[in-house]
């Protein structure tokens, strides 16, 4: 089964063409929003996995988002197919979030297992409105 080695989500990201490594820009844990409901700006979501003892079978990887007082919202499903190395990668730029109410907002990651889903991580995204004084 793939490991998850880190997950995160930030403003932006930059991948060095020489080394493959990934630089994070402005990790994100809170926004704040002139008014509800709001469209967040786009955001990044990147995450490592170690293969080392994921198989050769596919695996399918989720990002969703709960808000305060709702339904799980699936935001993309990916599936891997391990090609022999021992790291993935995956790093994908989500477009603006809507968000319709104050409080955390959290961002998952799951792990299809069998016919049901484990959570990996559990990503805080806490909004605020900006109340003008």
């Amino acid at each position: 089964m793939p490991e998850l080695i880190y997950a995160l989500i930030c403003a932006d990201l930059i991948i060095d063409k020489d080394s493959n490594s990934t630089s994070f820009i402005r990790t994100i844990e809170h926004a704040v929003v002139p008014e509800l409901p709001a469209t967040l700006p786009p955001i990044y979501f990147g995450s490592l996995w170690n293969l080392e003892e994921a198989g050769e079978e596919p695996f399918t990887v989720s990002l969703n988002m709960i808000p305060p007082q709702g339904e799980s919202i699936t935001l993309g499903l990916q599936e891997i197919t391990p090609s022999g190395t021992m790291l993935h990668k995956m790093n994908f730029q989500l477009p603006g979030l809507q968000v319709k109410e104050e409080g955390k907002h959290e961002l998952t990651v799951g792990l299809r297992n069998g016919e049901g889903w484990e959570i990996m991580a559990r990503l805080p995204l806490y909004v605020f409105r900006n109340v003008k004084q």
